[in-house]
C-alpha cells in the first residue's frame, strides 16, 4: 500500500509500505479519510523534530471502516463499522493521568501519525493492548457524518475540552479566541454552542479572505485582525463591555499573545493556551497573579470531550463541514500541504 512517510526532520516520502498484519487482539482499520493538521505541517516542513523513531506513516486525524478483527476483540466492534480514531496509539496505563482516563496527558503516550504509524495510507492497525486499556480509542461515526467530517472530531474535541471543560465557560459570557486555524475555529464554535453572548475572533489580515467567513459562520460575533489594530487590547475590551472577557483561548501560541491575553481577560478569568511556540515569554508574571487569572496548559481531550462533541455533531449542532476546503487523493499530498501552508485552504482531507 502507498503511504506518506516521515523519514527524518523535514524529510517526507511517498512510498510503498507493507500492509499491517493484525494479531488476535487487534483491529484493522481501512482509512477512508485523513485530515492535514497544523502539526503535520510542522513535521513536513522541518519545523518540528519527529516525535518517534523514523520512519513512520504520518496522519493522525483519520476515519474509516473496520476491515479486520482479531478473534479476542470484544463483539462491540464489527467488520464494516464506520469509526473514527482518537489517535492514541499507546500509553502506560498506570500513571495518574491514565488512571483518570486522560490518556492524552500520559508522559509515555504514543500518537498515531506523530510518533508511530498513522492514517496517511490505506490501512492502520489499532493495537489490542490499547483497546483493552482504553476502549474509547475508537468511536462509531454518527450516520449523518461523512468520513471527511469525522476527521474533524479531533480539533472539535480539542475545542470542547479547552472552552467547556478546562476554562469552565458558562452561557452568557464573552470569549476571545486568538488564531483561526482548525483549533481556533472549533474553539469559536464550541463557545458559541456553549451559549456565548459574544465570541471575538482575533486573526491576521491574511485570514480575511477565507477564514473570517468560517469564523463568523461558527459563531464569531466580531473579527479583529491583529496586524490592522493600533490597540488590539483596547479594541477587544471595548467590544466586551463592562462584564469583560471570561475566557481567552490562545490557539496561535505567539508569546506576545500571552501578554495580551492576561491584559484582556477579566479578574478571575481563564486563559487556555492551545498554540505552540518555542519562543520565550520575556515578561514578569505579576499581572496574572494580581488578577487571580488561571493560565491553563492544553493538550488534546478525553472521552468526555469526544462523547459530547460527537453528540453535538449527531444532533446537527456542531458543523464539521464548513471548515473543509477540499478533498484530494492521497498521492496529491504535497498539493494539500502547500494549500494548508499558504492558507489557501482551511482544512484539506486526503483520501487514500
Amino acid at each position: 500500500m502507498k503511504a506518506v512517510v516521515l523519514c527524518g526532520k523535514g524529510q517526507v516520502e511517498f512510498r510503498e509500505v507493507p500492509e499491517p498484519v493484525i494479531g488476535d487482539d487487534d483491529i484493522l482499520l481501512e482509512v477512508k479519510a485523513c485530515g492535514i493538521c497544523g502539526s503535520d505541517l510542522h513535521f513536513y516542513y522541518g519545523r518540528l523534530e519527529p516525535m518517534g523513531r523514523v520512519p513512520f506513516i504520518m496522519g493522525h486525524e483519520f476515519a474509516g471502516v473496520i476491515a479486520g478483527i482479531g478473534k479476542n476483540v470484544t463483539d462491540y466492534w464489527k467488520i464494516g463499522d464506520r469509526v473514527v480514531s482518537e489517535n492514541t496509539g499507546d500509553a502506560c496505563g498506570r500513571c495518574p493521568s491514565c488512571a483518570a482516563g486522560n490518556f492524552v496527558a500520559c508522559a509515555h503516550r504514543q500518537t498515531m501519525g506523530c510518533s508511530m504509524d498513522g492514517g496517511f495510507t490505506k490501512y492502520v492497525r489499532i493495537p489490542g493492548r490499547l483497546l483493552q486499556m482504553y476502549p474509547n480509542c475508537l468511536y462509531h461515526i454518527p450516520d449523518n457524518l461523512s468520513f471527511s467530517e469525522a476527521t474533524l472530531m479531533d480539533p472539535a474535541a480539542n475545542g470542547y475540552n479547552a472552552v467547556i471543560q478546562q476554562a469552565g465557560f458558562r452561557s452568557g459570557e464573552t470569549a476571545v479566541v486568538f488564531g483561526v486555524g482548525a483549533l481556533g475555529l472549533m474553539s469559536i464554535q464550541q463557545a458559541y454552542i456553549g451559549g456565548a453572548s459574544r465570541v471575538i475572533a482575533v486573526g491576521m489580515s491574511s485570514d480575511r479572505r477565507s477564514r473570517e467567513d468560517i469564523a463568523r459562520k461558527y459563531g464569531a460575533t466580531d473579527f479583529l485582525a491583529s496586524d490592522e489594530e493600533e490597540d488590539l487590547v483596547g479594541s477587544v475590551l471595548k467590544i466586551a463591555g463592562e462584564n469583560g472577557v471570561a475566557v481567552v483561548v490562545d490557539a496561535a501560541g505567539v508569546p506576545m499573545i500571552t501578554e495580551q491575553a492576561i491584559r484582556i481577560v477579566r479578574n478571575e478569568g481563564a486563559v487556555v493556551r492551545i498554540g505552540m511556540s518555542d519562543k520565550t515569554y520575556n515578561r514578569g508574571l505579576d499581572d496574572f497573579a494580581l488578577k487571580n487569572v488561571r493560565i491553563i496548559g492544553h493538550m488534546g481531550y478525553n472521552a468526555e470531550s469526544w462523547r459530547n462533541s460527537l453528540a453535538l455533531a449527531a444532533a446537527g449542532r456542531l458543523d464539521l463541514q464548513s471548515i473543509i476546503t477540499c478533498e484530494l487523493p492521497l498521492e496529491q499530498y504535497h498539493q494539500g500541504f502547500e494549500m494548508s501552508r499558504t492558507q489557501e485552504a482551511s482544512k484539506v482531507i486526503l483520501i487514500p
